[in-house]
């Protein structure tokens, strides 16, 4: 029968880190008796069962069915409580070929460990309480960060800062559902009020969570990047300005315009945020059904851009495409291209002089790209993370976590509502449980197997 989550009296392994070569690689075995388990297979067996927690022990692994020696290892031990799982468990430092990994993770599993399931590490801490279904999911979203940006938030709600905001608003919560219940079961008494709703502390926490659920597209912008669009006429310098800001040769470049006739997007950070630059077709009339076709693109990876830099050829001037996109698109970065030709007039008021071919006006442009596109991760310095990295604004990633705190808001919307109108008390302590239920199963203080265990199957192994 396969094994499951909640099998937890099994000790397992796994590797820690990438399964690609490597100078090193981190094998973890945690579990009931894994110690005693790893000293079985271990050159120095005294010396690793006797360990204190957090000593580390060299010696060599050895393979439990012939003696043979696997590797020389570094075995850090750790003892419960005081573990990442909360059990008793050794890590495992060895040489990373791939060869070497794939007999210590035999030598493990012939000494009776059993290979651990997707995320059954930080499954395992979520049972022993060291961290809650928040902080677990923050583990995952650390582990995949592809920004600074996207890491900076995933350590803050695993440091804990959404989940001591959402304690907050469910305390408050539980207190109304208890005077409530309290009410229901005491109303003859003399002096009892009319209702023992505190409705203000009621409206703060709803006000609290509505807030959190907007932050929910910030949250997703960390995660896929806000699309930034570079758009223009034909030969305005859009691909030379692409491969600027890539640093590489990703686009082609030709003083013949219409080279672009599609989208070229690729992944980029820019003040630590992660971006979705695309370079596009130029703007103008189409002389083929192809160039027609690239054009009409642009203009709709235009219009569903957080933000477009749009690009003029200083050498040549503003002509009537450019007027008629700016007054569609009033908010895009105006840019003045090819400053570095001797062609090229003084740039217009509101346009930012750039050479793409030599740099100049390159960090004055970056600064305003930044600014600009700075509102859709939630910043309002609009200066990356230097602004907010200390802010207390806590931001929600996970969909699960939003829908939770939509139904949160909902139940107690339907409870001021019922409250306001003389509702009996019952139907309000319905509401307010059904608030307080949806915080609960955010932080995984009400949550049933198959929801944990479809958190948990979208992890790493290892992990």
């Amino acid at each position: 029968m396969p094994r499951t989550y909640l099998d937890t009296e099994a000790p397992i392994a796994a590797l820690a880190t990438g399964a690609n070569e490597a100078a090193l690689a981190v094998i973890r075995a945690f579990g009931p008796g894994s110690i005693e388990l790893a000293a079985s297979c271990f050159s120095r067996p005294e010396a690793l069962r006797s360990a204190a927690g957090h000593a580390l022990v060299w010696g060599e692994l050895l393979d439990p069915r012939t003696g043979e020696s696997v590797d020389e290892i570094l075995a850090a031990v750790f003892r419960a409580p005081r573990s990442p799982t909360g059990e008793d468990g050794v890590e495992l430092s060895c040489h990373g070929s791939p060869a070497v990994v794939r007999r210590a993770i035999e030598s493990l599993a012939a000494a009776g460990f059993a290979p651990a399931l997707p995320g059954e590490f930080t499954f395992r801490a979520f049972l022993s309480g060291r961290i809650d279904l928040i902080e677990a999911e923050a583990v995952r979203e650390l582990s995949s960060a592809r920004s600074e940006g996207e890491r900076a938030e995933a350590l803050r709600r695993l440091e804990g800062g959404l989940s001591r905001r959402l304690a907050a608003a469910r305390s408050s919560l539980v207190a109304a559902l208890a005077e409530t219940e309290a009410r229901l079961d005491h109303g003859e008494e003399d002096g009892a009020p009319e209702s023992p709703l505190d409705r203000a502390a009621l409206r703060g926490a709803r006000d609290q969570l509505s807030a959190l659920a907007a932050s929910f597209a910030a949250g997703r912008m960390f995660e896929k990047g806000a699309r930034v669009v570079l758009a223009g006429r034909p030969n305005a310098g859009k691909s030379s300005l692409f491969n600027l800001i890539l640093r590489e040769e990703r686009a082609i470049v030709s003083p013949e315009p219409g080279t672009t006739r599609d989208w070229i997007e690729a992944s980029v950070e820019l003040g630590g945020l992660p971006v979705r630059l695309v370079d596009t077709a130029g703007l103008r009339e189409a002389s083929s059904s192809v160039e027609a076709a690239g054009v009409a693109r642009s203009r709709a990876l235009a219009d569903e851009a957080q933000a477009v830099a749009y690009l003029v050829d200083g050498s040549s001037g503003i002509a009537a495409e450019d007027e008629a996109f700016l007054a569609s698109r009033p908010d895009a970065l105006r840019v003045w291209s090819k400053s570095d030709d001797p062609a090229c007039a003084p740039a217009p008021e509101g346009f930012l002089p750039l050479s793409a071919a030599t740099g100049a006006g390159f960090p004055a442009f970056a600064e305003a790209l930044l600014r600009l596109v700075s509102p859709s991760f939630g910043r309002r310095e609009g200066r990356g993370l230097a602004a907010d990295t200390s802010a207390g604004d806590a931001v929600v990633a996970s969909p699960r976590q939003k829908a939770l705190l939509d139904a949160a808001v909902s139940a107690l919307d339907a409870a001021l509502e019922a409250e306001a109108r003389g509702a009996p008390l019952d139907a309000i302590a319905l509401d307010l449980r059904d608030a307080a239920d949806a915080l609960g199963e955010m932080t995984g203080e009400i949550a049933g197997p198959e929801v944990l265990e479809a958190i948990f199957s979208r992890f790493c192994f290892g992990k």
